[in-house]
């Protein structure tokens, strides 16, 4: 090759290389500006999502603000109709309070009639045709323990003596039937009211009734039997309400 030639082919070369050597700086260039541009679009979105975080948690930070205001609200009102009930319950009990202390005074002032009235309401048992002698004892009893405890009020008090009483009416408005023992022997006893009081052996035999002038049993013909047996039926609500042909005591004279 001569001179000329391979001059030419060291010009082009040089040339080749100094065109090459801005193009492979010009494409580092580009390529960090391209790996700069990314991560600033990263950021911009890693920027963006942190902005969108904040705002939902200021949106819930909202919400509960608004909840907790209402919330707030409702408490205030809550309180105020509290305590006017309590204004008003503080009311009513200064006036139940000042009720029974007048309660206190009137049943001081009723103890005396209390007592006389179970006093002839035992008077008046004892005097009595004998029937459930231990329930009417026992009715009394109560009564007269509840009169001497004080922690049952003039009112409590006053309402059972009126229902011992309101009892022994109910005694003479309605047949009655129980077993009791006429010496050795277990009889059916016929309580009509507080008019007559029969009894007749289980087997139906032997009908008496009761003397209340000698207090003891008198013996009844035995044709009587029938009536107080029907008398028993319909006490013990075995057969529908009837008249019954039974021999009436004598009325006592008074003394």
């Amino acid at each position: 090759m001569d001179r000329s030639k391979a001059g030419r082919h060291v010009l082009a070369l040089a040339a080749w290389l100094g065109w090459a050597l801005p193009a492979a700086a010009q494409s580092d260039s580009l390529g960090k500006a391209l790996d700069t541009a990314q991560q600033a679009q990263r950021s911009a979105v890693a920027s963006q999502q942190r902005v969108d975080q904040l705002d939902d948690q200021t949106r819930a930070l909202l919400e509960r603000y608004r909840a907790a205001t209402w919330q707030s609200q409702q408490l205030n009102v809550y309180a105020q109709q509290l305590n006017e009930l309590l204004a008003q319950q503080v009311t009513e009990i200064q006036s139940l309070r000042a009720q029974l202390a007048d309660l206190d005074r009137a049943g001081e002032d009723l103890m005396p009639l209390m007592l006389r009235m179970t006093d002839s309401l035992a008077q008046f048992v004892s005097l009595d045709l004998p029937f459930l002698g231990d329930e009417r004892r026992e009715r009394l009893a109560n009564l007269k323990r509840a009169l001497g405890d004080p922690q049952v009020n003039a009112g409590e008090k006053f309402r059972r003596i009126l229902e011992a009483y309101q009892v022994e009416i109910d005694y003479g408005r309605a047949l009655g039937v129980e077993r009791v023992e006429i010496g050795p022997e277990t009889v059916d006893m016929l309580r009509v009211g507080r008019v007559a009081l029969y009894a007749l052996a289980p087997d139906g035999s032997r009908p008496r009734i009761w003397n209340a002038a000698s207090k003891q049993w008198d013996a009844l013909p035995r044709g009587d039997a029938a009536a107080i047996r029907e008398g028993l039926k319909m006490a013990r609500e075995l057969t529908a309400a009837n008249l019954l042909q039974l021999p009436v005591p004598a009325a006592r004279s008074a003394p």
